[in-house]
């Protein structure tokens, strides 16, 4: 049932003001199906609405400040991400950790150890393992013709590159790609310059990708 979503996202939008974020994003309802349609979107734009304007956790720093259970679980979050952050070290760094598989490994296991206990019951997911719905309603989706996107797109990118300095296109992709070769000077500053050059994000990352190795995952036995 996604509109059980609507629920889930609210106690989520709680949660993360509780825990002092800096930046709220509530998922609509029915984006696990299709993009939101307008009335998901509103949905989840009021959610985030009415936490701000009518329960007035926003007026307090800390809410949870003192609490012994969430001081608690706080410092263990601290001690087992700090593990992690150990764990990558020991490889010689994120990087490496990549090439190994390490990021990928943990994901899996995480995966699969939560998909186990929603299988046995052990986690309830309401409409999903317990409360099941015997006729599930489906909401309105979404419909976007991804062929009429692409034939716009195309022909919005194609008026950009009429009407562009050719001459400053090439200077900018060259300078990206200098500094990324040479590692010298600042990445960010010349992909902005490149993009006020009206550069495409496609030639901005072939640009790069034509001194930079692109990464290719690594097959490991516990794929096949």
């Amino acid at each position: 049932d996604s509109y059980n979503n609507i629920v889930r996202t609210t106690i989520e939008g709680l949660a993360a003001v509780f825990g002092g974020t800096q930046s709220l994003h509530t998922n609509a309802f029915d984006e696990a199906l299709a993009l939101p349609t307008k009335f998901s979107a509103r949905i989840a734009r009021n959610t985030q609405i009415i936490i701000q304007e009518e329960t007035g956790i926003t007026k307090v720093v800390d809410p949870w400040g003192g609490s012994y259970m969430m001081e608690s679980l706080t410092d263990q979050m601290y001690t087992e991400a700090l593990n992690l952050v150990n764990e990558i070290e020991s490889f010689g760094g994120m990087s490496k950790a990549v090439v190994d598989g390490m990021p990928k490994r943990r994901i899996e296991e995480a995966a699969a150890k939560r998909q186990a206990r929603i299988d046995s019951g052990q986690e309830v997911i309401v409409g999903v393992n317990k409360f099941i719905l015997d006729k599930e309603q489906m909401p309105e989706i979404l419909v976007v013709d991804n062929s009429a996107v692409a034939k716009s797109q195309k022909a919005r990118i194609a008026s950009v590159k009429k009407s562009r300095d050719q001459s400053k296109v090439k200077e900018a992709l060259e300078n990206l790609a200098k500094c990324a070769s040479s590692k010298e000077g600042n990445l960010l500053a010349f992909s902005i310059e490149a993009a006020r050059c009206r550069c495409t994000l496609g030639e901005i990352t072939d640009a790069m990708e034509s001194v930079i190795l692109f990464f290719v995952k690594t097959r490991f036995l516990d794929d096949m």
